[in-house]
């Protein structure tokens, strides 16, 4: 009995150092606060070739798998030691997983470079011709003498002015400070660039051991929890991985298929830049919800120097582009992948698109979706321990719950006794208006 005692006692003051412990982190988290979101970025910028290994490993894992298994058949019957031909078949996948994402970045460096320089260069030759319009028709319109000739010439002289205090006062003493930062960024650009090139190899090492790691997080999780809770953990990252798979492969597939189709349209229609903006609008795709605009803007502003009638005919095809898109090819490629309605879509999109910038605006949907269904797992968990219905469509109209049972009141009071937790059935009536959400959809 004193032993028991005791044993309390300790449990007790074990608990209470604890919390004190996790008051005086929080305390300091926030205190510290900008100190630890600078650690942060400094291990992150540490992480990136880890983080783009990572990311490309998960993307090919699908391809990687799939050479694995053909090479693996293949092998045996040839070799006739399977362990071989296993060893063979997982380097033939890294090879072929590294062979595609290096084809996919020369095919858009190949597409995008060459065309944005001839682009680039041909604006900048017909600048003189802008410049001979522009004149023309202003030296037309103050040959006209009309009354607003003064205003437009006070403003010419006032922009004289201003453009003159601009470069004197601002352009030339900070010139300095200008070339220290494109200095920075050339720097940055050498730095991503030996970022992905580690990010590479990184992802060949990924692919060829992601099998040990897997099974040693699984031995990791079930040496600390209970079968019960180790269980509903893999099964939880299981379903995560079923998300993010599914939502990241079916974009990229969605993203290339508007690209092949926009680069269609815009040849069709004689749409200058063709190959550029059907490379950005595809890329940009990526984003879900926002994508489409990110990508048409520039594109449509960088038509619309060349032609801005062809401008116009191209918003109005992207316009129609993104309604099949949305409405057709989507629905077939990730169907209901994610299991969330548009609004949490966006918000999702503007929530992790603000923490965590372009990364975030990509994976925040999968992610939470991950989450919701966390939430909603907890609750119906809650819910089934008081034997309340699971079903959203039960609390449409309902006004209180008591212990006789549910109250609606829709126009008129009336009550729906408690019936084993589920009254899913006997409220069918409850609510006359249309079922707009998906009982799975909300938590």
């Amino acid at each position: 009995m004193k032993d028991h005692k005791y044993r309390d006692f300790i449990a007790w003051g074990i608990t209470a150092f604890i919390t004190i412990v996790l008051c005086i982190l929080f305390f300091f988290a926030i205190y510290k606060l900008q100190d630890l979101h600078a650690f942060g970025q400094t291990i992150s910028a540490i992480l990136q070739p880890i983080s783009i290994g990572a990311v490309m490993a998960y993307v090919l894992t699908p391809v990687y798998n799939r050479v694995r298994r053909r090479l693996t058949s293949l092998l045996t019957k040839t070799l006739g030691r399977e362990r071989l031909a296993r060893r063979l078949a997982s380097g033939g996948g890294v090879a072929a997983s590294l062979l595609l994402i290096i084809l996919v970045m020369y095919g858009l460096i190949a597409a995008v470079v060459p065309e944005l320089v001839r682009n680039i260069l041909r604006i900048v030759a017909s600048t003189d011709v802008y410049f001979a319009t522009i004149s023309d028709w202003f030296d037309e319109f103050m040959a006209q003498d009309t009354i607003y000739t003064p205003y437009v010439q006070a403003l010419i002289d006032n922009a004289g002015t201003y453009l003159n205090d601009w470069l004197n006062n601002t352009i030339l003493p900070n010139l300095n400070n200008y070339l220290v930062n494109l200095s920075v960024g050339v720097v940055q650009v050498v730095v991503a660039i030996v970022n992905l090139l580690i990010g590479l190899i990184v992802t060949a090492y990924l692919l060829s051991c992601k099998d040990t790691l897997c099974a040693q997080s699984k031995k990791i999780i079930y040496g600390v929890f209970n079968l019960p809770a180790a269980n509903l953990i893999i099964s939880k990252f299981r379903y995560a991985h079923q998300v993010f798979g599914g939502f990241i492969n079916g974009q990229l597939l969605d993203s290339l298929l508007v690209g092949i189709i926009c680069f269609i349209g815009c040849t069709l229609l004689g749409v200058p830049y063709a190959m550029l903006v059907s490379v950005v609008v595809g890329v940009t795709n990526i984003i879900p919800f926002f994508g489409p605009f990110i990508g048409a803007i520039p594109s449509a502003f960088l038509i619309l120097l060349n032609d801005p009638l062809k401008a116009l005919v191209f918003l109005v095809f992207i316009l129609v582009l993104q309604q099949v898109d949305g409405n057709i090819i989507v629905p077939k490629i990730l169907g209901g992948t994610t299991g969330l309605s548009s609004f949490w879509v966006l918000f999702s999109i503007l929530l992790f698109g603000g923490l965590f910038g372009f990364i975030g605006m990509i994976v925040g949907v999968p992610l939470f979706a991950v989450v919701y269904s966390l939430i909603k797992d907890l609750i119906s968990w809650r819910l089934d321990r008081k034997d309340l219905s699971q079903d959203t469509r039960d609390y449409r109209s309902l006004y209180a719950i008591t212990p006789q049972g549910y109250e609606y009141r829709d126009p008129a009071p009336r009550l729906v006794p408690h019936r084993s937790g589920d009254i899913a059935d006997s409220a069918k009536g409850a609510d006359p208006q249309e079922e707009e959400d998906d009982p799975k959809s909300a938590p």
